[in-house]
């Protein structure tokens, strides 16, 4: 049997309709991303995007099902057609735990953004990351981005009283300075570079 014959016997089929809802998801059908999202609630995602989901889990699916059967395929043809259930149901487990780790991984780094909003001034004490080239005590440019309630990702300006903090790092918002429309900004503690714990054991004595 060759490849191709293989590949569209029907105990293939439902991995490859997965690889056709990939491709329908480009499109960014709003179905898709309402089933992406209730797959993600079933995994217990919340804030990563729909469609980033739907596709997480029609890869996963279409790759270990097609690797499932192509085992048995090689190893053991005569249980091919009685295998199906059992390889559907072992994909399936496989398919759920690599689209939850995965979706973790984007709900940390790319959450799904509903709105954006700018210089919102009622995020005090929150956390954020800051996404100009650095934040100082004179830089005008400073911006740190911060994710709030309902996928909101709020842009805001922002400042030190201490050192520069460079792109990347997380800051805790402090007070908002009305002058300016600046928050005052702080390196979360995780993020303290070597020369600010110097500085703070400096102060301290």
């Amino acid at each position: 049997m060759s490849y191709l014959t293989f590949l569209l016997q029907w105990y293939n089929w439902p991995y490859l309709a997965g690889l056709v809802l990939l491709a329908l998801s480009m499109a960014r059908l709003p179905v898709l991303g309402r089933l992406g999202s209730r797959v993600g609630g079933w995994l217990g995602l919340e804030r990563a995007s729909g469609f980033a989901v739907l596709r997480v889990f029609v890869v996963a699916l279409a790759v270990v099902g097609l690797t499932v059967n192509g085992a048995l395929h090689d190893y053991w043809p005569v249980a091919q057609e009685r295998g199906f259930v059992p390889g559907l149901l072992l994909t399936l487990l496989i398919t759920a735990a690599v689209t939850r780790s995965v979706g973790r991984v984007l709900e940390q780094h790319f959450p799904e953004i509903k709105a954006v909003s700018w210089r919102a001034k009622h995020l005090s004490g929150q956390q954020g990351r800051v996404v100009s080239k650095m934040v100082s005590r004179d830089y005008r440019a400073g911006r740190a981005q911060v994710m709030g309630d309902e996928q909101t990702l709020h842009r805001v300006m922002c400042k030190t009283r201490g050192s520069e903090i460079p792109f990347g790092a997380m800051v805790v918002l402090g007070e908002y300075d009305d002058e300016d429309g600046r928050y005052y900004v702080e390196l979360v503690d995780g993020d303290r570079s070597p020369e600010d714990e110097l500085d703070q054991g400096e102060a301290d004595e």
